[in-house]
């Protein structure tokens, strides 16, 4: 079936107007090309849908009851385009983000607020999960962006960094080392230590570097989530090595950060999307607002790990 628009256009003008040449004034046509819009919808439906008289023309039988299916047609798809253009304008649409537990607690609920202070008739809806899930919730379209760390090259993800975060020593506010201003990563051999689950992206960056200095490294704890493991310092149950930014929400629970040296080591927090995916307006200038908020947010880190 080959029905075009036009041919509907015409067809519903004439059944309005009831003459060929008003329908033709009202589109804008010359009456022949109207008639021959009439004449191919006839065609390719294949019964008659007017009567013509002298002047006048009337519905068919069959013309009556397609009339109203035929203004249905264009009014979803006028619905439809209108839907389009104002999820392009940014006047509707939905975005899903996905964010590690810490960051989702810390850095990303600011820029969430910015962004619908400049676009509120936007829905965001945040997902909070493990490191490890957010990479699985890309791929299976779950989510449109992230905000996490990508421990490997990824074919099917594209990361955009978006600022460097220090890894620090997390201990209980009365621990030998709480008053330190800095922790060397070989003085970590007689502690006990927390450490994130072996999916997480964060737990391969701590052992690479503990395992260069503390040959016969083991944790005592493993746990998914750094909340977790800040409750546990603070419980008295052992230390961790978690990111600067996990001090935020430690210092309520009386535990410290002090800072790890021999070496200084960075993680990157990225924006990821899913490589060759086009993403909706919303998602496109959601990812845009998180790029300029890190390059203008201060205290955020910059390439080399200086503030």
């Amino acid at each position: 079936m080959n029905i075009t628009l036009r041919q509907l256009r015409a067809f519903i003008a004439v059944a309005e107007l009831g003459q060929f040449n008003l329908a033709a004034r009202n589109l804008h046509l010359t009456q022949s090309a109207v008639s021959i819009l009439i004449r191919d919808l006839e065609s390719e439906i294949g019964v008659r849908l007017f009567d013509r008289h002298t002047r006048m023309v009337s519905l068919t039988l069959v013309g009556q009851e397609f009339l109203p299916q035929a203004r249905k047609i264009l009014k979803d798809l006028e619905l439809a385009v209108g839907d389009v253009r104002d999820n392009a304008s940014l006047k509707r649409g939905q975005v899903t983000i996905a964010a590690a537990i810490v960051l989702a607690a810390t850095i990303v609920p600011p820029i969430i607020a910015r962004f619908l202070r400049m676009y509120p008739e936007i829905s965001v809806n945040i997902r909070d999960m493990p490191e490890e899930q957010i990479t699985p919730a890309l791929k299976r379209n779950e989510v449109d962006i992230a905000v996490g760390t990508l421990s490997e090259d990824d074919p099917e993800i594209t990361a955009t960094p978006l600022l460097r975060d220090k890894l620090m020593f997390m201990c209980r506010e009365d621990h030998r080392f709480a008053r330190r201003k800095s922790v060397r990563w070989a003085e970590l051999k007689d502690e006990t230590l927390i450490t994130l689950a072996a999916a997480n992206p964060l737990r391969s960056i701590v052992e690479h570097n503990l395992i260069r200095v503390v040959p016969n490294y083991k944790p005592k704890y493993e746990v998914r989530f750094s909340t977790t493991a800040i409750s546990m310092i603070a419980a008295g149950m052992g230390v961790a090595v978690l990111p600067e930014n996990s001090s935020q929400l430690a210092s309520a629970v009386r535990v410290t950060a002090v800072d790890l040296v021999d070496p200084h080591v960075m993680r990157d927090v990225s924006l990821l999307q899913r490589r060759h995916h086009s993403l909706s307006p919303a998602a496109e200038h959601l990812k845009a607002v998180f790029i300029a908020s890190a390059a203008e947010r201060t205290g955020f880190l910059d390439r080399d790990g200086k503030e």
